[in-house]
């Protein structure tokens, strides 16, 4: 056994260039299989994104809202508010949405979870192209009336509350949804994204501050 070992270190000695690849190789692959295990959940309005970004530090909320605009004054605005009002010194970004794109990948290897936006037309396919995996998180339709009020209570548009919360506006983008192929994880009533994680194992566990 001695003896091997020491033949082995003579060979690592004499091989140090091709050892430090094989190192490296192994870096890359586990970096790799670690950005690959990164959790990307796209989440409708409502399921509860913002809470459990706040709650665990393992956990990204990307609000697409300072990607997609341009404001003149965003510092400490509320994203929330903004949904659905005409803000004066809001402009579409024209870097959008390869700057959110940007954002999602530079994040891969940093979080177990990140939280993107989930619009079918407006960015879904743009995952599909950058070649970033995702699941669906959802309400079940008779849960519309519950996300409604939770609409209300964090101070969004009645524009927004009203789209948002439409039975005809999600029956025509429920096909849409299921069109991508993607896993869709239906939340019912009085269910959020954190309750479902948290009573699933097959998903990272959230880490709070002191974990």
């Amino acid at each position: 056994m001695y003896q091997s070992i020491v033949v082995l270190l003579k060979f690592v000695q004499r091989n140090k260039l091709i050892f430090n690849e094989i190192v490296l190789g192994f870096k890359e692959f586990f970096f790799r299989e670690e950005a690959e295990m990164v959790c990307i959940i796209a989440g409708f309005g409502g399921v509860g994104k913002t809470t459990l970004a706040k709650k665990y530090k393992n956990v990204l909320d990307l609000e697409s809202t300072p990607f997609k605009y341009c404001f003149d004054n965003y510092a400490g605005a509320d994203p929330e508010a903004m949904k659905g009002r005409g803000v004066a010194g809001k402009r579409p970004n024209p870097d959008f949405p390869g700057n959110y794109i940007a954002a999602i990948k530079y994040n891969m290897d940093k979080y177990d979870y990140i939280l993107v936006w989930c619009h079918p037309e407006e960015i879904l396919p743009y995952y599909d192209l950058n070649g970033i995996d995702y699941e669906l998180f959802i309400p079940l339709r008779e849960a519309l009336d519950e996300y409604r009020q939770r609409f209300i209570s964090r101070g969004n548009s009645m524009e927004y509350v009203n789209r948002v919360s439409s039975k005809e506006g999600y029956d025509r983008r429920l096909p849409q949804f299921e069109a991508t192929g993607k896993p869709i994880v239906f939340l019912g009533c009085g269910e959020t994204l954190e309750s479902y994680l948290m009573g699933n194992r097959n998903y990272p566990p959230l880490k709070t501050a002191e974990s």
